[in-house]
């Protein structure tokens, strides 16, 4: 059988800010089912090619449905595995699978990432899917493909969600890999590792180096209420050992020049033992890299001296999950499970080691009052954050926050279970819950507050600093609060009913 894994082409918002990364899934699953002795190929067909602006303010990642069916067409495969890797990209999934079924219907269509395992059934319950794996996939990726060959059934294979006589059957999760360096590295050999290696400058903390992104460990001990990862890779956190982490970046900076590093994790600190001996492999070895924690890191696993190997490893700034400055907030409704002092002592250590600390916040969550929201923006004035990402509380299926949205009523849209495709755009600026304490229009608001709080701290802190050694810095830097401090008034005070309306929408 001829497997081919698929990385679908997308659309998306021009101004989304989105760049192109090693689609990690799909390269371990193209490892087990190599270690398997399957016959398998990948088609990254969101990188395949330029973004394409198809219309006013859209922009098409990657090929054309007809660039993509002849490429299908060429590589003949029997299965096409196709990776979701967010909830807004499943549309993206549909095209891709009709394209297959065009070609031709009995070219078996499976799909896994994160909608799937958060809604399989609906997702298998389109023509155009044949199967949909939850969870990771490496075991039961390859006991599907084995059962289909030998013309087994399906009904004992973990996580997997098929169709028998027109009825959907879900089978559910209940194992997960113990021993995640058994699993081996990612399948690098089976992509155009070239078309990704010079994505660095587009994050946190990386500047344009060849970049690679890894992931050390699966799942995370905390329980977020607006954290869909239990639901995806299980309730318990497992993780690589330090010598097999820094095995692959020895391979990575080896084989493909690379230079800069993004740990993927939920939470690449948690373990702090772990984490420091990560950081001392890396410098005993005398590996020349960068990298940084785009999802991330606890407050509460970091302290002085792991901070201070993780600078020496490379480490220059580090994505603090901070979520709020109400303590209610962050740890009797989010459960964070994280002091005042403790985050301030570490941005305190950051400042000292030499690392940039950067930070996440969350507003808009049920529960949440502008008073809250206001201690959010006193931390915000008192941390001196190198940067910050102020994100909108987006229920997404398979959290507590979507579970309590549902039943009290908070969202607005009868179908939200069925459509997903703005949930990138609302976690960043299109809220989808509406409690008493807030419209979607006051958390706008409060976000915009949020950021001119944070270019007015940033500017005091750099004026001169800026002025002297970096004035086209410093010129962005006033254009940047002018504009916020400018929109922001207008948000508050001058929007009209008809404006008001397309914000809501």
């Amino acid at each position: 059988m001829r497997v081919l894994l698929l990385n679908p082409p997308y659309k998306a918002l021009k101004h989304a800010g989105l760049g192109l990364s090693f689609p990690l899934g799909l390269g371990y699953l193209g490892t087990a089912l190599k270690k398997a002795g399957i016959d398998v190929s990948a088609l990254d067909g969101a990188a395949i090619s330029p973004p394409v602006e198809i219309e006013s303010g859209v922009l098409r990642y990657g090929l054309s449905s007809q660039e993509l069916r002849q490429r299908i067409k060429d590589i003949k495969p029997d299965l096409v595995g196709i990776g979701c890797f967010f909830s807004s990209r499943f549309s993206a999934v549909l095209e891709a699978a009709q394209v297959v079924k065009s070609i031709d219907d009995k070219i078996i269509t499976v799909t896994g990432g994160v909608h799937p395992s958060l809604m399989p059934k609906s997702v298998c319950a389109h023509s155009e899917i044949d199967f949909a794996v939850m969870g990771e996939g490496e075991r039961s990726f390859v006991e599907l493909i084995k059962a289909i060959i030998n013309r087994e059934n399906f009904d004992n294979i973990d996580g997997l969600t098929f169709k028998r006589s027109g009825k959907v059957i879900v089978n559910p999760k209940t194992s997960f890999i113990k021993d995640l360096d058994n699993l081996g590295f990612p399948a690098w050999e089976l992509f155009d590792m070239e078309r990704y290696l010079n994505l660095g400058e587009r994050r946190w903390g990386l500047g344009k180096g060849r970049y690679a992104p890894m992931i050390t460990s699966r799942s995370c001990p905390y329980r977020c209420i607006f954290c869909e990862i239990h639901s995806i890779m299980g309730p318990k956190y497992r993780s690589r050992s330090p010598d097999n982490v820094v095995d692959e970046i020895e391979v990575l900076v080896n084989r493909y020049k690379v230079n800069e590093i993004s740990f993927e994790d939920d939470n690449l600190a948690f373990d702090k033992d772990r984490f420091v001996q990560i950081c001392k492999g890396i410098v005993n070895r005398k590996i020349k890299i960068r990298w940084n924690t785009p999802n991330g890191v606890h407050v509460g696993s970091l302290d002085e001296d792991s901070l201070g190997w993780a600078k020496a490893s490379g480490c220059d700034s580090l994505n603090l999950a901070i979520e709020s400055g109400d303590d209610f907030i962050r740890n009797q409704v989010i459960r964070k499970g994280l002091k005042k002092e403790k985050i301030y002592e570490v941005v305190e250590f950051c400042h000292k080691i030499g690392i940039k600390p950067n930070a996440y916040f969350v507003i808009g969550i049920p529960g949440e009052t502008e008073s809250s929201i206001a201690k959010t923006r006193k931390y915000i004035e008192d941390l001196r954050l190198n940067n910050l990402s102020i994100f909108i509380a987006t229920p997404i299926p398979g959290t507590r926050l979507f579970e309590e949205c549902r039943d009290k009523g908070y969202l607005d849209s009868k179908s939200f279970e069925e459509d997903f495709t703005d949930y990138k755009a609302a976690i960043f600026s299109q809220p989808l819950i509406e409690t008493k304490e807030f419209d979607k229009f006051k958390v706008r608001i409060w976000q915009h507050k949020l950021f001119i709080a944070y270019f007015k701290t940033t500017l005091a802190d750099k004026f001169f600093w800026w002025l002297f050694t970096n004035p086209r810095a410093w010129v962005a830097m006033v254009i940047k609060i002018f504009l916020y401090t400018i929109l922001g008034d207008i948000l508050s005070f001058k929007l009209t009913r008809k404006i008001r309306d397309v914000v809501k929408r």
